[in-house]
């Protein structure tokens, strides 16, 4: 039985992929390797770790100074994201949905822990959460390393958790926790994107609980 729920956050909770875009746009422009960077190409190049996702652009350290880039590209999305983004359809509700059934739910996020609570304060959800699990730094690392750590604090494992996440880097996670997964196209990869792997994905929040629920049928 599905017990525990495993939310991605940026992009799979938050709907924020276009900011993201945007604020790259901004400190970059058009990268060498694109000659007109839409937010349909973002989509279907962003990756993780950050540093492949720079390679695809055409970006050099020498050039771009990533330490830098990364630094710029937080402080414009923090003063941004407030008047920016908003919860995908159906989140609240949801979360509502699972809560009342008795599962488990956290977050695991490549979102500085800080930015993360302080997010999940002002949207109004932080208190549906059972933990999180976030990087102590602002710097994009991935999730697997300190993924390990709360999937063994917890117990959680393929028989009793589903990670649900919208990037290529979400799934790769998932595999590496041993947990379940469930992709979600409307955030920062593409269902084109997704499509190349084995892997369920879903459109709407509707889905995604009716997706969770069959697995306990």
């Amino acid at each position: 039985m599905i017990k525990n729920i495993i939310f991605d956050f940026n992009g799979t909770i938050l709907d924020d992929a276009y900011l993201c875009y945007s604020c790259e746009k901004n400190l970059i422009g058009n990268p060498p390797n694109f000659k007109d960077f839409t937010f349909d190409i973002y989509r279907d190049i962003f990756c993780h770790p950050i540093t492949d996702y720079y390679d695809i652009l055409g970006l050099t350290d020498e050039e771009y100074h990533f330490d830098e880039l990364n630094k710029n590209f937080f402080d414009q999305y923090q003063e941004r994201y407030k008047d920016e983004v908003k919860l995908f359809d159906g989140v609240k509700e949801t979360l509502t949905y699972f809560k009342n059934k008795g599962y488990r739910l956290f977050i695991l996020s490549a979102t500085e822990i800080n930015l993360l609570k302080e997010q999940l304060e002002f949207l109004g959800i932080l208190h549906y959460f059972d933990d999180l699990i976030a990087s102590t730094k602002k710097d994009s690392q991935g999730k697997k390393e300190y993924g390990k750590v709360f999937v063994d604090k917890y117990g959680l494992n393929k028989e009793n958790s589903i990670l649900i996440g919208d990037t290529t880097h979400d799934f790769e996670t998932a595999e590496h926790l041993n947990v379940n997964v469930l992709l979600f196209d409307q955030g920062h990869n593409s269902k084109k994107q997704l499509e190349k792997l084995n892997a369920p994905i879903v459109s709407s929040y509707l889905e995604i609980r009716n997706y969770v629920e069959d697995l306990n049928k």
